[in-house]
């Protein structure tokens, strides 16, 4: 019985890999908040909090800060150009649908209504977007609309829940939930976006199966695991040539 509680809190072990990463969660997530102080940084801050936490707190590979700013580096200059993009988009549905609701053109404020709701549907997945593929900011804009539409079941979870913590946090929990919560939200929002980012990418090369952003993998073990295998399948297909 003590042999396994040992195993348990090893340097290791479950309970303190869990703490390891946690603590690496809540860094990143204060590093993440600090980033999106400067406001037109907000888009490679998500972009980059997004990438450092599928990379390295889900499948383990960087250290989540060195990964996040890398990303900031490579991703600024576009992630700033979406920022502008969508304050100017989401500026005129506003200007258009308080227009609307001055001149009581009711079924127009209904088109601006689902026009912003679509609208934040596509911000939903461009900055991931960002995140993986190097293209044009066009190019990202389609590929993100087409992921909204086609996940739509995510679309609408992703949404539901983010409107809802933005009010938890707003209203309901205490202040130092913000260290925490959105980390972990965006950790759950990899499960859901991860999909559909792989759904668009190009199948993987020989060689390429244990790139961090095919691997499924959930630790160093299973990776471990994986290549025994080959190797075994490798050595055998060889006897029976």
């Amino acid at each position: 019985m003590r042999k396994k509680r040992d195993e348990i809190f090893a340097q290791d072990g479950k309970v303190m890999s869990f703490l390891y990463r946690t603590g690496e969660l809540i860094i990143l997530n204060i590093v993440f908040l600090l980033s999106c102080i400067p406001i037109v940084t907000i888009g490679s801050a998500l972009t980059s909090f997004y990438y450092a936490t599928i990379k390295s707190i889900r499948r383990e590979r960087g250290a989540p800060v060195k990964e996040y700013f890398g990303s900031m580096k490579r991703t600024m200059k576009k992630g700033i150009l979406l920022v502008l993009e969508l304050a100017v988009w989401f500026g005129l549905l506003y200007l258009g649908r308080r227009y609307s609701q001055v001149n009581e053109r009711t079924h127009m404020v209904t088109v601006y209504n689902v026009l912003m709701l679509l609208s934040a549907a596509v911000a939903i997945y461009v900055f991931p977007v960002l995140s993986r593929f190097e293209m044009k900011l066009t190019n990202c804009w389609k590929l993100a609309f087409l992921m909204c539409i086609r996940f739509f079941p995510y679309t609408v979870v992703i949404i539901a829940g983010t409107v809802g913590i933005a009010w938890l946090l707003f209203y309901i929990l205490p202040m130092p939930c913000i260290l925490f919560i959105p980390g972990l939200w965006c950790l759950v929002i990899t499960f859901m976006v991860e999909p559909a980012l792989l759904a668009y990418m190009p199948k993987p090369e020989e060689g390429q199966e244990d790139a961090w952003y095919y691997d499924t993998g959930k630790s160093d073990k299973d990776r471990a695991k994986r290549a025994d295998r080959k190797k075994t399948d490798k050595e055998r297909k060889g006897k029976e040539k």
